[in-house]
């Protein structure tokens, strides 16, 4: 009796030991399980384990390779049924043979639980199939049809269609020397509204007039020349109908070398209000009606314009001479390569005379320098910026060594 108590102790501890060991995640089971057969194992263990809910009568048997004979499983129904109550932990044997733990069938552990729990070779795969060299499965061609056709997709990934070789690629935007893309509205604007403070405060006195009179005619060419370009511009500005007559008036300060004295100072004065009152949307009576076409060329001195073009390359190299200055100073540097892009494309009007491959050349090599200016500055791409400020300052030597003096 006491053998058998020490021994039933140790069997004990020992199925105790397995019960847990068989509650530990089981990553890998080194053995060939069905789906169902792994199932069911599960919930015996964990029947057995936890002392829940004992497995009814009516339980369907489990199917595959694991499955015990149908000739075993009434005897073992019926055993559990009628034989006495077992205790949950007792060890015993019933006629057949059948090795049992209290009611659950000692069948149901597994040999070496220790191997199994310690055991993490990964089931799953990337989509949850177990790899075949690991569980040591059967190859695709030996798989059930059944099992084939859950782990293959159920349509193939569509191709991607190739172009055909007759289609047309994508024509390529038209217009990316517009004067709208050219010169934005915000641009324009800030521009005209810089010449006309610089107007208002030069020609209110003979002093200023003086002081300031060189500085005039860059100026007064520009604000014809722009007012041309708002004239054509597709994007309407609100004072475009009375663009022409801006153009006229401006063209008319220019008319005739300025001379220091009051004589010309009054002449640009009164020339210059009437340039305001336009712009303030009250256009004065008696105005001569300006040519409904006037060419670049006829309304601003190209010298002029280069005047201007210079301004702007001078304040771009001065003021911005590193990243943190193109960054602080990013409005400003959009602005002045604006107005180098817009009057570099205006210079190379063949009013001016300079009708040749080599000279347009020159002019639409710093209108896309210009662009460029703009882009390196909307990126903060400051390498790009200081590549492109070389390039017109390579492209307006060239220009100047070969037509200044023309």
């Amino acid at each position: 009796m006491q053998h058998f108590t020490a021994q039933n102790s140790s069997q004990n501890n020992s199925d105790t030991v397995a019960c847990r060991s068989a509650r530990r995640p089981m990553a890998a089971i080194p053995r060939l399980l069905t789906t169902t057969g792994l199932l069911f194992s599960l919930a015996v263990v964990t029947s057995g384990c936890t002392g829940g809910s004992q497995p009814s009568a009516s339980t369907p048997a489990p199917t595959g390779a694991e499955a015990p004979p149908a000739e075993d499983a009434q005897p073992a129904a019926t055993a559990a049924a009628t034989a006495k109550p077992r205790e949950r932990n007792e060890v015993w044997t019933d006629e057949k043979g059948q090795k049992w733990f209290g009611n659950v069938p000692m069948d149901a552990f597994f040999d070496q639980p220790y191997e199994v729990a310690s055991n993490a070779t990964a089931i799953g795969g990337p989509n949850g199939a177990a790899p075949a060299a690991a569980m040591g499965e059967q190859t695709t061609a030996q798989q059930p049809a059944e099992a084939v056709a859950a782990t293959t997709p159920a349509t193939e990934p569509a191709t991607p269609a190739q172009p055909s070789p007759d289609t047309p690629a994508p024509a390529a935007a038209e217009g990316g020397d517009s004067w709208d893309q050219l010169l934005p509205l915000a641009d324009l604007d800030e521009e005209i509204k810089s010449i006309r403070n610089f107007l208002q405060e030069t020609v209110s006195s003979v002093g200023n007039y003086n002081s300031s009179m060189m500085m005039i005619p860059p100026k007064v060419a520009t604000l014809a020349a722009l007012a041309e370009v708002a004239r054509q511009r597709q994007e309407s500005v609100s004072w475009k109908e009375d663009a022409a007559w801006v153009r006229d008036l401006a063209k008319k300060m220019n008319e005739s070398p300025l001379q220091r004295g009051p004589k010309d100072q009054k002449r640009l004065q009164e020339l210059f209000e009437g340039v305001s009152d336009i712009f303030n949307r009250s256009k004065p009576a008696g105005l001569e009606e300006p040519p409904a076409e006037d060419s670049f060329a006829e309304s601003a001195e190209l010298r002029s314009l280069m005047k201007r073009m210079e301004e702007a390359e001078k304040t771009l190299k001065t003021e911005i001479g590193s990243a943190d200055a193109l960054a602080s100073k990013k409005t400003m540097a959009q602005h002045e390569a604006a107005i180098l892009a817009v009057l570099a494309k205006i210079a190379t009007d063949k009013g001016y005379g300079y009708d040749d491959d080599e000279f347009r050349g020159y002019g639409n090599a710093v209108v896309e320098a210009a662009q460029a200016i703009r882009t390196s500055t909307e990126g903060g791409d400051f390498s790009g910026f200081e590549a492109a400020m070389s390039k017109v300052a390579t492209s307006c030597q060239n220009c100047h060594s070969k037509y200044k003096n023309d």
